[in-house]
């Protein structure tokens, strides 16, 4: 069954060939069928002209967050690292200018170094948005351009000149903060204006090494080199081009992977946090019991508590383990920065920690509860009650910040 995303797949240099020819004559620029299909008319895409150095990124100006039109020229001299966002992105686009801001822009030590953020939904993204978007990261608005323009000129930037690919989504892939298929890649280009290496920002340690490279700590890695290939002849072009490895579309569609995951297991975080709910007010209950002397309701309060806690372990994982195998992730990330960051990761870890020992502290509590070693029990459960109900409250707290906390513009 056809497909109703057109993929749009770019030629890039990335392992996947030139197009000049041997002698250093410009092939003839065709149309690219971008999507192979029987109808008479194709979704195409028509490539600029080759430039003499492929590598080079070619001379642009657009407008930044500030509403001042900036040029490449600004950028000469000094080595910057390119990367592209939308502000109504609801994948991975605010984790992306998130780890820019504080595993590199935060910690290169070289100040010449320079950062530009172009957004790939320039129609929606006035200079207005992308200056309260850069605001919510705290952005140095000198060192770090958020650039916006003519949708044209920006695609054939995004295009001709990083060689990577970017598209608008169609038909039902269209959605609300999904508009646009884009690279997540970081570019790092030198002082001349040449791409060095080319970095995923989903993976954290390709972020930790184009760091240590813009710190001079190392050389790029040969994995992050940009390649070009063997030049192609004008009889194989169209081919070469319509077989482009997947790796490209992926990248493009990188910030759907969300869409993959199943409506069963993306529904999993809701009903975690509500099992976590549901424990809280059952401990509540149980430890009210206790104390108006209802040894009876106590008991099954406690036991209900106990069997609430190991459906929400179960359902956390099998979460996991579905998040993984469709999406290739591990997890959510927070987006929130500053003091709001510093206060979800002391109740993430202290969670984490404490969550460990929930189940080994209840299960001997409920042992001696009903072996009737009332003395051992009462010792114990001093211990794991406050524990328990802290890690159940924080559950829910900690999906509410994770999943609905207001960082986006």
């Amino acid at each position: 069954m056809r497909e109703s995303l057109i993929i749009l797949t770019v030629v890039a240099f990335w392992g996947s060939g030139s197009i000049a020819d041997d002698a250093g004559v410009t092939s003839a620029q065709e149309p690219i069928v971008v999507q192979p299909s029987e109808e008479d008319d194709p979704v195409v895409i028509v490539l600029g002209e080759e430039q003499d150095d492929p590598l080079l990124i070619g001379p642009f100006e657009l407008i930044d967050q500030n509403g001042e039109t900036f040029s490449s020229e600004e950028l000469a001299g000094h080595p910057w690292v390119a990367s592209f966002i939308f502000t109504k992105c609801a994948g991975f686009c605010p984790t992306l200018v998130r780890d820019m801001k504080l595993e590199i822009a935060d910690r290169v030590k070289d100040p010449e170094v320079r950062y530009v953020t172009i957004t790939v939904d320039p129609e929606y993204d006035t200079p207005e948005k992308l200056k309260q978007y850069a605001d919510v990261y705290g952005v140095d608005a000198e060192k770090w351009k958020f650039l916006t323009g003519d949708k044209d000129t920006i695609y054939r930037i995004v295009q001709h000149g990083f060689r990577l690919p970017v598209f608008e989504m169609e038909g039902e892939d269209r959605r609300p903060g999904f508009e646009v298929a884009h690279s997540l890649s970081l570019i790092h280009v030198g002082p001349d204006g040449r791409i060095i290496g080319k970095y995923d920002s989903r993976e954290s340690g390709e972020v930790l090494s184009l760091r240590r490279v813009l710190n001079g700590q190392i050389e790029t890695p040969e994995e992050n080199l940009p390649i070009v290939g063997e030049p192609a002849t004008d009889e194989d072009t169209s081919d070469q081009l319509t077989e482009v490895p997947s790796v490209q579309v992926q990248d493009a569609l990188a910030m759907v992977d969300d869409r993959q995951l199943p409506d069963w297991a993306a529904r999993l975080p809701t009903t975690n946090a509500m099992l976590n709910g549901l424990a809280t007010v059952l401990l509540m209950l149980g430890f009210i019991a206790i104390k108006l002397g209802n040894v009876r309701v106590h008991k099954r309060m406690m036991l209900m508590a106990f069997g609430t806690s190991i459906a929400f372990l179960a359902c956390y994982l099998t979460y996991h383990f579905a998040l993984n195998h469709y999406t290739g992730t591990h997890g959510k990330s927070f987006e929130g920065t500053g003091a709001v960051r510093t206060a979800y990761y002391a109740i993430l870890i202290s969670h984490v920690l404490l969550a460990m020992a929930v189940p080994v502290l209840a299960i001997i509590t409920i042992y001696r509860g009903l072996r009737e070693q009332w003395d051992a029990h009462r010792r114990i459960a001093r211990v794991t009650f406050p524990i328990w109900l802290y890690v159940s409250v924080t559950g829910v707290i900690i999906y509410g910040m994770l999943y609905h906390w207001p960082v986006a513009v």
